[in-house]
């Protein structure tokens, strides 16, 4: 239901095994304490995948360039 809101409460002992179970892992590749947002990591893929595919295109560039000067 919209607007519902469920309270949950553990133990101590649960609150540890799972804090355990899910940590929250640090990112500092931008100098922040706190984890990655989904829109970091999707940039960092997305930037990735474009490096990839320039060298990609240079290399094809290349061999095309060597295969004309035979």
């Amino acid at each position: 239901m919209i607007g519902k809101v469920t309270v949950w409460k553990m133990t101590e002992e649960e609150r540890l095994a799972y804090i355990a179970k899910h940590p929250i892992v640090p990112y500092e590749g931008t100098g922040k304490t706190f984890a990655r947002t989904f829109s970091e990591k999707n940039y960092e893929k997305m930037r990735v995948t474009a490096a990839k595919g320039g060298q990609r295109t240079k290399e094809k560039w290349e061999k095309e360039r060597l295969k004309s000067d035979e």
